[in-house]
Formats: C-alpha cells, structure tokens, sequence
C-alpha cells in the first residue's frame, strides 16, 4: 500500500483505505435509507443490477476513450 507524499506528517490515511471509508460508508447509507424510506422508495424501482451493470460498462468505455483521446494528444504535442 503505497501512501501519499505528505501523509507520514499529516497521518493522511493510505488511498485504499479512503476508498475503502467511502465504500462502506456509501453500503451504511444505502442500508438506512432502504430502512428509513420503505413504501416511500418506489420510484427507485428502475435501479436494478442490469442497469448498474450498463451504467458501469458505459462509464468505462467513456473513461476510456477520454483518457485514450488526451494521450494522443500528449504524444502528439510532445513530438514537436
């Protein structure tokens, strides 16, 4: 686990666990608000796993391509 720069003097948690706080803090916040909303929640009816799924695939793509499209860009200012 590699930590930030300066974390050694500001006792910075290590970016896994910060991912690792966001994720599970995001689950605690889904599970009291499934708790907490009940009846109230059905307009959420249209968040099922498959378009979680598309959701992700299509952001990775996207993220791609952007990320894809910058390095030709970099590679090619780079060369003059």
């Amino acid at each position: 686990m590699k930590r930030f720069s300066s974390s050694k003097d500001t006792g910075a948690p290590c970016q896994r666990c910060m991912i690792l706080r966001v994720f599970l803090g995001m689950v605690l916040l889904i599970i009291i608000l499934g708790l907490s909303g009940g009846d109230e929640l059905t307009y959420l009816k249209y968040i099922t796993t498959q378009n979680v799924g598309n959701f992700i695939v299509v952001a990775g793509i996207v993220t791609f391509l952007g990320k894809l499209c910058f390095w030709h860009w970099d590679k090619k200012n780079n060369k003059i």
